[in-house]
This record gives C-alpha cells, structure tokens and sequence, in this order.
C-alpha cells in the first residue's frame, strides 16, 4: 500500500515538472514570436527609410508585454508572471542575436504596471 502511495506522488511531481516545461516551451514560442515580429516591422520600415550613409541603422524594441500578448492570442496563457515571461525573453534574446538589431526590456528590473512602482 505504501508503495502505491509513493507511486502517485511521483507522478504527480512528474505532471508538475511536465506541466512546467510545456509552459515554458510555449513561453519560448511566444518570445520567438515576438522576436521575429519586430525583426519583419524593423526590416519593413528600413526598406521604406533606408539610413543616410555614416547615420545609425534604426533599431527595434522587443518588450515583455509583446511576449505576454504573443502567449495569450496563441496560447490563451492569462495568468503568466512578468518575471517567467522576462526570463524566457532573456533566453531567446541571447540564442537569436536580438542584441544585433533588437533592444528589450527583458533585462531590467520588473514594473508593475497598475501600481507605476518597481518591484524587485
């Protein structure tokens, strides 16, 4: 009896860690997502205003709120916390060059939005 107990237990945790991992897969889709949209708008607007020669090209801004609404129209993913969205931005950021061509949000400290103060 005490190994059935045991047994449930495990697959529980495992259903939680599967859980987990399946949300944060779908996390890094969204940033993808978000990452690519902003690369094609950056890439659109510079193929109307090309940069005179010797000027900065125009650089793009990929934000946590972006990846958040990536998650919720293909996902329907409501309940995300800013700091697990801000965290898979950072991951996918870095592995996809973003510091090229792309600025975000995803490194600084977390704002609440409805209180306008920062939380650490």
């Amino acid at each position: 009896m005490k190994r059935l107990v045991r047994l449930r237990g495990r697959s529980a945790r495992e259903l939680s860690a599967r859980q987990a991992r399946h949300l944060r897969a779908q996390l890094g889709v969204a940033a993808d997502i978000a990452v690519t949209a902003r690369r094609r708008a950056l890439a659109a607007r510079l193929e109307h205003e090309p940069a005179p020669d010797g000027e900065r090209v125009l650089r793009g801004r990929v934000d946590v709120d972006d990846v958040l609404e990536y998650a919720r129209q293909h996902f329907g993913l409501t309940g995300v916390p800013r700091e697990q969205a801000a965290s898979v931005l950072r991951i996918r950021y870095e592995l996809r060059s973003g510091h090229r061509d792309l600025d975000t949000d995803a490194y600084t400290r977390a704002q609440d939005p409805a209180a306008g103060e920062l939380t650490a």
